[in-house]
């Protein structure tokens, strides 16, 4: 536990993504088709995660 407690905080040193990457037409596609399978396939799998539990 005492190497627990004296580990550095990974996340207090790792930086964000640059956000250039969200202005990129490649991404705006990505997430254009991503709304899309969502939109057209979403109801669905949210019905068969439902009847699993």
């Amino acid at each position: 536990m005492e190497n627990i407690k004296n580990a550095p905080n990974p996340t207090a040193t790792a930086t964000a993504p640059p956000k250039s990457y969200e202005k990129t037409k490649a991404y705006q596609d990505f997430i254009n088709v991503l709304s899309q399978i969502i939109e057209k396939h979403g109801a669905e799998v949210l019905e068969e995660i439902n009847h699993d539990v």
